[in-house]
């Protein structure tokens, strides 16, 4: 009997450790949440008390993850999701005809919770 081989959590643990050195150089705790098989779940969580621009360290991700970025939050099917969290999706390699790979999309889906100004 032959295994299945799950590549999509071997490679998003691959992406993981890069990930994390550059969010803390952008003042965030990097988090995986979720079993990984379909998409990369992160949470970015302000690990300092005035974390860097939180945009620009998804366009650091996505310089990594694909060698270019998006300039607008847009691009990046950026919403605002319950509980005060933004969220970004960055869309890693579709499969298709050429590949034959029939779940055509990796990805990293990842929130930040929204730091409240107390003043």
């Amino acid at each position: 009997m032959e295994k299945t081989l799950h590549v999509k959590p071997n490679l998003y643990a691959f992406y993981f450790e890069r990930l994390k050195i550059i969010a803390k150089d952008f003042g965030y705790n990097l988090v995986v949440h979720g079993s990984m098989n379909r998409d990369l779940d992160l949470i970015a969580v302000a690990w300092v008390e005035n974390p860097k621009d939180e945009l620009a360290m998804i366009k650091e991700f996505d310089k990594y993850l694909t060698g270019s970025c998006f300039e607008t939050k847009a691009d990046y099917m950026f919403s605002v999701l319950h509980k005060h969290r933004n969220n970004y999706i960055i869309n890693l390699n579709r499969g298709g005809a050429f590949n034959n790979y029939l779940d055509e999309k990796y990805y990293l889906d990842i929130s930040i919770p929204v730091i409240k100004n107390e003043n």
